[in-house]
């Protein structure tokens, strides 16, 4: 392809069983103010109406690409899928259960394009748990909008050691979802199995190359499930993580760590992995006390 005719932006949106939501996804980019992307869907293979969806929408905008990956390849897999088909100069992961502000990409790429140090950005963001027809969130806690600044992103500043810092104490990834330099994100991309935290591996894997921005205002609207799994086992079981991994799910993003990032590095901050790791300890502990009073009481559900 001329690299005249590839967009600025590449979309990635995977997806599986996602039906549900989909159709408020995709209507909310393609009403972005920003135009000039591709959007490349990886349906991982969905048992439910999602490929019937998406190739209604596919007919409705050249712009978008349809995938149907031909067995459940996992979502790591599937993200990188996506990574790897994007050549344009900017590219960001749109998961198929949120939906954005029309002037989100817009205004991610200006930061970008305006300063060469910052190499994502993202918007500030708001949790909820079901669209109205309109649209409109149901915000989780409503009292609590706009009290505190950055709740679920956290932009960074100044040296590496700063950077790393700040998202270690920060403890959360939702800013992967930002807008980002392509070739600066497929080489902070992690190829390996899934363990615990990757997600949050990848963006201190980002912040070797630069500054994570977050723009100063609500344009991004994260979904959350009503009734989320409380059982950390059941859905690591469901990934296929070793059992050994499970237990001490911790321990191979700490390992990550102090491979990837330096001695230096996570010994200034072995605080925090030693506060992780007993809280996983604590964490593993308790639903194994829950799993055998459930046996003892032969209760169906250990979970």
């Amino acid at each position: 392809m001329d690299n005249r005719n590839i967009p600025i932006l590449g979309i990635g949106l995977p997806v599986h069983n996602g039906e549900k939501f989909i159709r408020n996804a995709l209507d909310s980019i393609l009403s972005q103010t920003f135009r000039d992307f591709e959007l490349i869907i990886s349906d991982n293979a969905s048992t439910d109406s999602t490929a019937t969806i998406c190739q209604e929408y596919v007919k409705k905008d050249i712009r978008i690409h349809y995938v149907r990956q031909s067995k459940n390849i996992g979502s790591i897999f599937n993200f990188n899928f996506l990574l790897q088909e994007a050549k344009s100069k900017y590219f960001m992961w749109a998961a198929s259960d949120d939906y954005w502000d029309p002037t989100f990409i817009e205004k991610n790429i200006r930061v970008l394009e305006s300063d060469k140090t910052i190499i994502g950005s993202i918007s500030d963001i708001e949790l909820y748990r079901n669209h109205t027809k309109k649209l409109k969130p149901d915000i989780i806690d409503p009292s609590n909008r706009n009290t505190e600044r950055f709740q679920y992103v956290c932009p960074t500043f100044g040296p590496f050691e700063k950077r790393i810092d700040t998202y270690l104490r920060f403890f959360q990834a939702s800013i992967i979802y930002g807008v980002y330099r392509t070739e600066k994100m497929k080489e902070s991309f992690i190829h390996s199995r899934y363990f615990w935290a990757m997600d949050l591996a990848i963006v201190l894997n980002l912040l070797k190359y630069g500054n994570l921005h977050v723009v100063d205002e609500i344009l991004m609207y994260r979904y959350v499930q009503d009734k989320p799994s409380k059982s950390i086992i059941q859905y690591q079981i469901k990934l296929k993580i070793p059992m050994i991994e499970i237990i001490f799910y911790e321990f191979p993003f700490t390992f990550w760590c102090l491979k990837n990032l330096g001695c230096k590095i996570f010994i200034k901050n072995i605080h925090i992995f030693i506060k992780l790791n007993l809280r996983a300890g604590y964490v593993i502990f308790a639903e194994i006390v829950r799993i055998i009073k459930r046996i003892i009481f032969k209760q169906d559900k250990f979970w």
